[in-house]
């Protein structure tokens, strides 16, 4: 009877996962940026309400996925827009699908920044040119051809998807494109960072010479440890050029200049991340563009944010942001999802491209022990050792107090915005 008991104890006492996956501040890289994410699980801990999943355990729960999770981050909101843009086209309505195929055509191209699959942008711009000809626009028809074969000059489209004028059409432009003079490229940059070009992968930089057609192309480098660069060359028939690239420590992307284009951006990003990991609650956490700090969670259960939780950074953010912690991780329910009155509507606007410890568990994941037999794990402040394979549980003889460090809802000297549903902290006395 003993075993079921404190089995049952131990369930009774769990409480739920939230996953650290770094803070995005500006500058913060290397060991800092490690320190600032173990702070962060440490407060998580701390705060007697959840416990902190280590960006490590993170990987594990994503490992083999993680090009898929950078991919529907980079080109979801581009293929939603794609999709709308071949809906509107099949019904006909030709006048309202030209804008948002050119609109799906600006996302997936941005979105290279990071993916390294074209094949979305291809039918963007093979549709962008069936919408040209609908039109009686041969001759538009034909250059967004020409762009979808210079990205892939050996690329042929199905007869069975699509109409004998438009594979005519698009074949010119293919033969047109084949037939210039080819421009000789090659990249240099840091040693042993892989090179791709319009997504295909070249090797190990310095490159040799690369021949490209002329035209558009994007090249994307990444290395070890998640630093990353993008760039667009142009290049003329015959010409022949060295592309320098500097790596960059952010490597997912350029944030956007507005602070919603930044919330968009964050929204797309962690709704990704937890769309591959529905077992924990994401922890976002930086610094905002106003020098402010702020926490928030994203639940991928429920699919969504919880509200925002910003304060002062003061002389050092990461330590303002795991001030924030506890108050936001009262926003959890005991199931682990967010509260339906601490759900909120808006995302914290975060730099993207500073979160070193992000990018480096998608472009790098760290190596992946094998692990102990032994896991310990503690139960509101009671540890508890668990033998894998045998099932049995025992209770430890001593009992570690955690302090909560704060209670659910705003502490001293804060307010709350009614219409941002934000709590923001001021100055405590």
């Amino acid at each position: 009877m003993l075993l079921p008991l404190l089995l049952g104890h131990a369930l009774a006492a769990s409480t739920p996962d939230v996953l650290v996956v770094g803070v995005h501040v500006p500058g913060l890289v290397g060991e800092a940026a490690n320190q600032a994410a173990a702070q962060l699980e440490e407060a998580l801990d701390a705060s007697g309400k959840a416990e902190g999943l280590a960006p490590v355990e993170v990987s594990r729960r994503i490992r083999g996925r993680e090009s898929i999770v950078l991919e529907t981050f980079a080109l979801g909101p581009g293929r939603e827009r794609l999709k709308e843009a071949r809906l509107l086209y099949d019904r006909a309505q030709i006048d309202e699908a030209g804008p948002v195929v050119d609109e799906a055509i600006t996302m997936l191209s941005r979105g290279m920044a990071v993916s390294t699959s074209t094949r979305e942008l291809h039918e963007a711009l093979v549709l962008s040119g069936m919408i040209r000809l609908a039109t009686g626009e041969e001759g538009g028809a034909s250059a967004q051809f020409r762009r979808a074969a210079i990205l892939d000059v050996d690329r042929e489209l199905d007869p069975v998807n699509y109409p004998p004028r438009v594979i005519e059409l698009y074949n010119g432009a293919r033969a047109d494109v084949a037939k210039k003079s080819p421009a000789k490229v090659s990249v240099q940059t840091s040693v042993g960072a892989t090179v791709f070009v319009d997504g295909n992968e070249i090797g190990a930089a310095p490159t040799g010479t690369i021949n490209l057609v002329p035209g558009e192309h994007f090249v994307l480098v990444r290395a070890a440890g998640g630093g990353a660069r993008f760039t667009v060359v142009t290049v003329a028939p015959g010409e022949e050029r060295v592309v320098d690239v500097a790596l960059q420590t952010q490597g997912l992307g350029t944030p956007m200049p507005d602070n919603a284009g930044r919330s968009r951006q964050i929204r797309d990003l962690y709704r990704a991340l937890g769309e591959f990991d529905d077992k924990g609650t994401v922890l976002l956490a930086g610094q905002l563009a106003d020098g402010q700090v702020g926490v928030q969670l994203y639940s991928p259960v429920s699919g969504n944010f919880s509200r925002a939780v910003t304060g002062e950074a003061g002389d050092n953010a990461v330590v303002a942001i795991a001030e924030l912690v506890p108050t936001v991780v009262g926003y959890l329910a005991e199931s682990g999802d967010i509260r339906a009155d601490r759900v909120g509507a808006q995302v914290l606007s975060l730099d993207i491209g500073a979160n070193p410890v992000l990018a480096g568990l998608l472009f790098d994941p760290p190596p992946i022990g094998e692990g102990t037999t032994t896991v310990v794990t503690e139960q509101k402040g009671v540890p508890w050792w668990v033998w894998a394979g045998t099932g049995a549980v025992v209770a430890g003889a001593g009992v570690t107090v955690a302090v909560v460090l704060g209670n659910d809802g705003a502490g001293q000297g804060s307010t709350e915005d009614p219409d941002q549903g934000t709590i923001v902290f001021g100055p405590v006395p």
